[in-house]
C-alpha cells in the first residue's frame, strides 16, 4: 500500500512538473508570436510611411496636377488603405488625437513652437504617425506642439 501511495505521489509530481513545463513553453510561444507581430507591424508601418511621404512629395511639387501622376497616387492610396486594413485586422491602429493635444506616453515631441493664440501642448503638426495595439505602444507619434 505504501509503495502504491509513493508511486501515485511520484506520478502527481511528474504531472505537475510536465504541466509547469508546458505552461512555460506556451508562454514562450505567445511571447515569440507577440514579438513577431510587432516586428512585422513595424515593417508594414515603414512601407505606409513611404507611401505617405511620396504622396506628400507629389503634392508639394504640384505633380498632382498631372493626370498620370494623379492616377499613380490613386493606385498607391489603394495599397496604402490595404496595408492599414491589414494592421487593423491584427488590432494595430493609428494613434488619433481627438482633442488635437499631446498624449503623454504615445508621442515624441520633436519640436516646440510658441503661439499665443493656442494652448500649450496643442499639436501643430504630426511629423510621423504613431501606432498602438490595444494599450500597447507599437511606435510613438512624432509631433510638433505649442509651448508658450
Amino acid at each position: 500500500m505504501k509503495e502504491s501511495i509513493r508511486e501515485l505521489e511520484q506520478l502527481i509530481i511528474q504531472n505537475l512538473q510536465s504541466n509547469s513545463l508546458l505552461k512555460n513553453e506556451v508562454e514562450q510561444k505567445e511571447n515569440e508570436k507577440h514579438d513577431l507581430l510587432k516586428e512585422v507591424s513595424l515593417k508594414i508601418i515603414d512601407v505606409i510611411d513611404s507611401f505617405e511621404n511620396s504622396a506628400e512629395w507629389v503634392a508639394e511639387n504640384d505633380f498632382d496636377k498631372v493626370e498620370e501622376a494623379r492616377k499613380t497616387v490613386s493606385k498607391f492610396k489603394i495599397v496604402h488603405r490595404k496595408l492599414l486594413g491589414l494592421l487593423k485586422s491584427y488590432g494595430v491602429t493609428k494613434i488619433e488625437f481627438p482633442d488635437n493635444r499631446l498624449i503623454v506616453g504615445l508621442c515624441d515631441v520633436v519640436e516646440t513652437e510658441a503661439d499665443s493664440n493656442r494652448k500649450n501642448d496643442e499639436i501643430i503638426s504630426v511629423i510621423r504617425n504613431g501606432y498602438i495595439r490595444g494599450k500597447e505602444l507599437i511606435r510613438p507619434a512624432q509631433i510638433i506642439v505649442v509651448k508658450n
